[in-house]
């Protein structure tokens, strides 16, 4: 597996940590909310075709969580720090799982300019009354795991090799940043369906078949919601199919983002 080299990048008055590898192209890879510093096997299959940037954002990784962040415009103009920091000045490919597909959803609505081609994967962001997701910050730990994967192996590619207190500590770090931004209103933001029709650029919504957090009808919401998206369903995989089915997800994105 492609092993990513690690800097820092001073983001405006805030700085970040950047996995990096590969060559070409650059993809601007936006993680889940217990994603940061995790280089999945998807992410290094995209890497052989392109260059892959995964930043921790703000308040998640070893990075303090800074008062600013207040709502997910704070994040969108994080990004737009981080790009011009990054010196991306083209519009840029850009790819977000879960949490991460949420604020690349809203990147795209505020600053279509700046994104070349979008790609979606079991992203978060809208509600759907009828289909409610469940509430991940009420659940325990065991109960959690079977609505993220499908197969439960997989789930130690999300455990860090040097597990431990310090690993501990910051887990509940980035929980209390996710939380923030995905507490009330729940893994959502009301605002989004009406601003979704400005990311007119071509987008791809990846998503696992067997995903019980956010069930491939939000899918076809998002499919609804944004002027030129298209839908590419992976059967047997759960909520991350850059962990559960990493070959396919690279060639259905690497196919689309070429």
């Amino acid at each position: 597996m492609t092993t990513p080299q690690e800097r820092y990048v001073q983001a405006g008055d805030y700085r970040v940590r950047v996995l990096e590898a590969g060559q070409g192209e650059p993809i601007l890879f936006l993680h889940g909310a217990m994603g940061a510093g995790i280089w999945t096997e998807g992410m290094a299959r995209l890497a052989e075709q392109f260059r892959v940037l995964l930043p921790d954002h703000p308040g998640f990784g070893p990075s303090p969580l800074p008062d600013w962040l207040i709502g997910m415009d704070d994040m969108v103009f994080h990004y737009l720090e981080l790009l011009d920091a990054l010196d991306i000045r083209e519009p840029v490919r850009m790819a977000g799982v879960s949490f991460g597909g949420w604020i690349a959803a809203e990147f795209a609505a505020f600053h279509p300019e700046r994104v070349k081609k979008l790609v979606l994967i079991d992203a978060a962001g809208l509600r759907i009354p009828a289909v409610p997701m469940p509430d991940i910050f009420r659940l325990p730990p065991q109960n959690i795991l079977p609505l993220v994967f499908h197969d439960l192996s997989k789930a130690m590619a999300l455990m860090p090799k040097d597990f431990g207190p310090d690993t501990l500590i910051q887990m509940f770090h980035d929980r209390s940043a996710f939380a923030r931004l995905s507490w009330n209103p729940y893994l959502h933001n009301p605002k989004l369906p009406r601003r979704l029709h400005r990311a007119t650029i071509p987008t791809l919504l990846i998503w696992g078949q067997q995903d019980q957090l956010i069930p491939p009808v939000y899918a076809e919401e998002y499919k609804r919601l944004l002027p030129s998206a298209t839908i590419a369903h992976i059967d047997q995989c759960g909520h991350d199919p850059t962990i559960e089915q990493p070959e396919e997800f690279a060639r259905i994105a690497g196919e689309f983002l070429r």
